[in-house]
């Protein structure tokens, strides 16, 4: 009776996304399907990214403000704003804060925490979930010369943490901390919105960015409630088949 009862669940799966005539497959799934560890499902005429325990909607319609999005985001919400690279320039549009919109069901199931480890930075330890771990090393590796400059060892002589089941201060959403994806550098020469006035401001070396972004990592000083400590572990957001056109 369960192997007929999972013939019939396996039928139903193949008959929903076979049932595409009309529903165009957007061009992203194949990326949020190579960097989150869920499939796409077309259900009905709307396209959902489905995993255990996990079933979201790609986009629900309209583009919708920045603030909505950002307490109940739609999967496609995530790509709205493009992360840009390059020189450190001020952030200065409103709500221009790429990265910082997540559907913290994907985040949960991608990375659990029976995968979190204890590693160090830098001779720091810190504990970040095991899927970073390859990729922080490279960053390390890559800023072995640079660290030699006070402006950027100033940064690394002391870490602000890593993995923290928290939610984000004055909101109830989870922090990237809370899924061990993101490392605080030293705080105390770091900039961060709700301690400063006057708006956007940063101490942190260009080449220190630059060897964060170059692994994957999105940096929160390229956001307009900038948090220049802040290094997020978010590979899709570099890869070129996950922008929205």
């Amino acid at each position: 009776m369960a192997a007929r009862r999972s013939v019939l669940v396996l039928g139903a799966w193949i008959a929903l996304t076979a049932t595409a005539a009309g529903a165009e497959r957007p061009a992203q799934l194949g990326c949020v399907e190579r960097h989150f560890a869920v499939k796409a499902a077309l259900v009905g005429d709307a396209w959902h990214l489905v995993g255990t325990n996990v079933d979201v909607m790609w986009r629900r319609g309209a583009l919708r403000a920045f603030a909505d999005a950002l307490d109940d985001p739609d999967v496609a919400d995530m790509f709205v704003q493009p992360y840009p690279t390059g020189p450190i320039v001020p952030v200065t549009v409103a709500d221009q804060d790429p990265g910082r919109i997540r559907v913290e069901s994907l985040f949960r199931l991608t990375y659990p925490k029976k995968d979190l480890r204890k590693t160090t930075f830098f001779g720091h330890p810190i504990t970040l979930h095991g899927k970073v771990l390859p990729s922080l090393a490279r960053v390390e590796a890559r800023l072995q010369a640079a660290s030699k400059d006070p402006d950027v060892r100033q940064f690394l002589s002391a870490l602000g943490g890593g993995y923290n089941d928290r939610v984000i201060a004055g909101t109830q959403r989870r922090s990237a901390h809370a899924f061990g994806l993101a490392i605080d550098l030293n705080p105390k020469p770091s900039h961060y919105w709700r301690w400063q006035k006057g708006g956007w401001k940063n101490a942190v070396p260009q080449s220190l960015v630059d060897a964060f972004e170059a692994e994957g990592w999105i940096w929160g000083g390229r956001w307009f409630h900038f948090d220049t400590m802040h290094f997020e572990y978010r590979p899709e957001l570099f890869d070129p088949a996950c922008r929205l056109s």
